[in-house]
């Protein structure tokens, strides 16, 4: 088993060759080690887990994008000692990115209702307020009657009047309510409405998030963005980088799915410049997810 290890590993004039060739590229702008290590599995590529659910956790955050940060991003350009200077650097793009509106009258059937951000059962990966209802209020839907209908409506958590709600232009025919409580009692009323085709008129606040296009263009015109493991960003990868003598920048994505999005950084290369360019193609072509393409859809 030892000797069969010993002879599969390359010998080692050859890792010494490699490391000549590599040097040598990366002295004439080339990412030599990069690509090596893209190569040799070094720097695994992994894509995020989203799920299509009714929850708003499934909602990509980009209105808060980087809003803690105040629109800046970690930048590492190569200082006077060889190694990287680590700056703060502000994206101005991101300034407005996101339009907002806020409406105090809005009113709306209780069909039009599509998803929850609250519930005990928030946790099950379901499609649809319907499925929702179907599998986990049944006891709170029967038996088909109004008088049942109404005795939901009447739950403390369900205020018709004062309901605040939620809308993304990337997330098409779905209006969120942002509820604390009462996510069974307001599926189960949703269901009986249904089923009866009785009207059931809400009234609250809407809050509607869009995208600015052209902050967009001009983002997605300057930058390339990646999704990386956060747990490679400053070691193999940054390395590699630095042998380049390659500026990037570095941030947090936006948030998804109740965190999971702290497993993963933002690395941001700069398409005008020369080596980061020559960087984003190793990296497309191996698979790393491309932030940029994913904001260039976004409607």
């Amino acid at each position: 088993m030892m000797d069969d290890e010993i002879s599969s590993s390359p010998p080692l004039w050859r890792k010494i060759l490699h490391g000549v060739q590599d040097d040598l590229l990366n002295s004439l702008g080339y990412p030599a080690t990069l690509r090596r290590r893209l190569n040799n599995g070094i720097l695994p590529v992994s894509h995020p887990q989203l799920r299509n659910t009714f929850w708003l956790r499934s909602v990509v955050c980009w209105q808060t994008w980087l809003e803690y940060e105040k629109h800046c991003i970690r930048y590492l350009r190569l200082g006077h000692d060889g190694d990287y200077d680590y700056l703060q650097r502000h994206i101005p793009q991101l300034d407005g990115l996101i339009n907002s509106e806020t409406s105090e009258s809005f009113c709306c059937d209780i069909t039009a209702v599509g998803g929850l951000s609250a519930s005990s059962d928030c946790d099950q990966e379901l499609s649809s307020l319907d499925a929702f209802a179907q599998q986990y209020c049944q006891e709170l839907a029967i038996p088909l009657t109004r008088d049942r209908l109404n005795r939901n409506l009447s739950h403390h958590g369900l205020r018709l009047s004062e309901m605040v709600f939620s809308q993304f232009t990337w997330m098409p025919a779905r209006l969120y309510w942002n509820n604390v409580d009462g996510a069974h009692h307001f599926a189960a009323a949703r269901f009986l409405a249904t089923q009866l085709s009785q009207p059931v008129s809400l009234t609250g606040q809407l809050n509607t998030y869009s995208i600015n296009p052209q902050k967009i263009r001009q983002l997605t015109a300057q930058w390339d963005l990646f999704l990386v493991p956060e747990g490679i960003v400053y070691g193999e990868f940054k390395d590699a980088l630095l042998r380049l003598k390659c500026p990037f920048g570095v941030s947090n994505p936006p948030h998804w799915e109740n965190g999971d999005e702290q497993h993963f950084r933002v690395i941001w290369l700069e398409r005008h410049q020369t080596a980061p360019a020559r960087v984003s193609r190793p990296l497309a072509q191996a698979g790393f997810p491309s932030l940029s393409q994913q904001l260039s859809e976004l409607k």
